[in-house]
């Protein structure tokens, strides 16, 4: 289960379509956790958030696969008014202050660096770092 129980609470309660309830539980995270996870995101539960998620955002269409952990501060979404959110594969680490924006797909086993700013694709087991964030193997 990902380590903000607000977020699938409020996940749970929207599956069941039931009114209003999922959205004071998406508050109640932001509130508690000072972190934005909207609970029409699909977050895997076996996904870690560092700090508890402190700092982070996460577009409400961006879905996140399993054994992935996301450190402090990282911003995954649209880009420029877009809602095209990104899809993260298993098994990726999201450095500390890194944003993944766009239409963008993490490969399953990637790891994105602190800062890096993710603008294009990831292939799987590769490492991402910069800004623009580009594979360690091209450096």
């Amino acid at each position: 289960m990902t380590n903000i129980k607000t977020y699938d609470i409020a996940r749970y309660l929207y599956k069941k379509r039931i009114p209003v309830l999922p959205r004071i539980f998406s508050r109640l995270t932001r509130v508690l956790y000072s972190c934005e996870i909207p609970y029409t995101a699909d977050i895997h539960t076996s996904v870690k958030f560092a700090h508890k998620g402190l700092g982070v955002v996460i577009g409400h269409d961006t879905s996140i696969g399993k054994n992935t952990k996301i450190l402090q501060n990282v911003t995954i979404g649209g880009r420029n008014g877009v809602r095209a959110n990104p899809i993260i594969g298993e098994n990726v680490l999201i450095g500390a202050n890194s944003s993944i924006l766009g239409k963008v797909i993490v490969g399953d086993n990637a790891q994105i660096g602190a800062h890096a700013l993710v603008l294009s694709d990831v292939p799987a087991n590769e490492t991402f770092v910069g800004v623009p964030a580009k594979s360690t193997n091209k450096l």
